[in-house]
């Protein structure tokens, strides 16, 4: 005996031998999309990052993904079943002049082929996306193309390993934020090294091509940063969408489109931070610094560059002869030599000029045997006299040297 009929949009065939069930091919499935329009959160600068023009601090951005609920239900149920979502969410940063710009970094991940269904948190430990970088110079006619791009990319192909493609990536990276402390991706040249990251990079942005992806750019100038941009906070939403063949300006479409049917799944938050120097990152007044806080040169040549696994002596002493020998014995013309190879090593380290100034002080106490050198205008003016910002900063660090001109105070 044969019994038909329909339940909803499929077709139900009874027999006494044989139950079988054919689904309609409608093609919809969940596509996620960051909003258009990020939000800012803005704080009053101090007055440093207010009225500075580049070299005088750093910036680091790190990114977290906040869900709407503690469990969130990623993937779609229905009568035959769930789908099988597979999420990434990734940053790419530009202009920022780190080793990681224009370099796709995964920030979160959901992998819906198994157990797709049951609820999941997105949530994840703050991760750096552009480690230490120093603020960088800028004029009216250079005011500087920064951006950051929000990569949200979907698929329901279960039978591609999306998940592993990113997890590689980030493998590579050789980061992993763990118990609310930023990852310090930055590191990841001195691990991996520049060219097989550059290999990996390649290697996973082929893999993910199949997915689909809707983006968000945030554009800035230096500017605009140093005005007191402290967060950026971008919506990502859900709906039930046919993306068998969805082009990119149909994904702009529904981005834009405030109608649609979509549903808040998260928030990925961009935090900004901005501090003076890297050895006391809460001080904001450097005037008396060396009076206040500990700048030995035991304590600033020790301190291990961020990244790099070099401490400052190795980084400027990493030469023959040694640049400490050359200062220990050197004046007038051959300081200033010695002095500007110093400089230029600590500016390809990413220091900026606060700091420069401050480890640039404590080489010429070691290389001198102690700071006494400091009174003797003379040997000042030589090393720092042909970098007026450092020697600027040296001054408002450690005071006015003995028969110094009292301009050197001002850049």
């Amino acid at each position: 005996m044969i019994f038909k009929g329909k339940i909803g949009s499929a077709l139900f065939v009874f027999t006494s031998a044989l139950f079988t069930v054919w689904p309609s091919i409608s093609g919809a499935a969940p596509f996620f999309f960051p909003d258009m329009s990020p939000s800012f959160e803005r704080v009053d600068p101090p007055n440093w990052l207010r009225v500075g023009r580049g070299g005088d601090g750093y910036l680091t951005i790190t990114s977290e993904v906040i869900p709407v609920n503690s469990c969130t239900q990623m993937a779609s149920r229905s009568f035959w079943g769930s789908d099988k979502t597979q999420l990434i969410l990734s940053v790419v940063t530009n202009g920022f002049k780190t080793k990681l710009d224009k370099v796709e970094i995964p920030i979160a991940t959901f992998d819906g082929r198994d157990n797709g269904s049951q609820c999941a948190s997105l949530s994840t430990a703050p991760l750096q996306v552009v480690p230490m970088s120093v603020l960088g110079a800028y004029s009216i006619f250079s005011p500087g193309n920064l951006s950051l791009v929000l990569n949200v990319k979907s698929s329901n192909d279960s039978n591609q390993d999306f998940i592993g493609s990113a997890k590689l990536l980030l493998g590579a990276a050789a980061m992993v934020a763990t118990g609310g402390t930023a990852g310090i991706i930055g590191g990841v040249s001195a691990t991996v090294g520049n060219s097989v990251l550059g290999d990996t990079q390649n290697r996973a942005n082929s893999l993910l091509q199949g997915m689909i992806d809707a983006k968000v750019p945030v554009s800035f100038h230096w500017s605009e940063l140093r005005s007191g941009i402290h967060s950026v906070e971008i919506p990502v939403y859900k709906i039930e969408q046919s993306v068998g063949s969805i082009s990119d300006q149909q994904i702009r479409d529904l981005q834009k489109d405030s109608k649609s049917d979509k549903r808040l799944m998260f928030t990925v938050k961009l935090e900004l931070q901005y501090f003076r120097s890297m050895f006391y990152p809460t001080v904001t007044n450097i005037e008396g610094l060396g009076d206040r806080e500990n700048l030995s040169s035991e304590y600033i040549l020790n301190y291990q560059m961020p990244g790099s696994g070099q401490n400052f002596m190795q980084i400027l002493n990493n030469s023959s002869p040694s640049l400490l020998q050359k200062i220990s014995r050197a004046e007038g013309v051959e300081l200033a030599r010695a002095c500007s190879l110093g400089f230029y090593k600590l500016k390809v380290a990413g220091l900026s000029d606060v700091d420069i100034a401050i480890v640039m002080k404590s080489f010429m106490d070691e290389a001198k045997l102690d700071n006494g050198w400091y009174s003797n205008p003379g040997l000042v003016k030589s090393c720092f006299g042909q970098a007026p910002n450092i020697q600027s900063y040296l001054v408002q660090i450690y005071g006015l040297p003995l028969g110094l001109p009292k301009e050197a105070e001002t850049p």
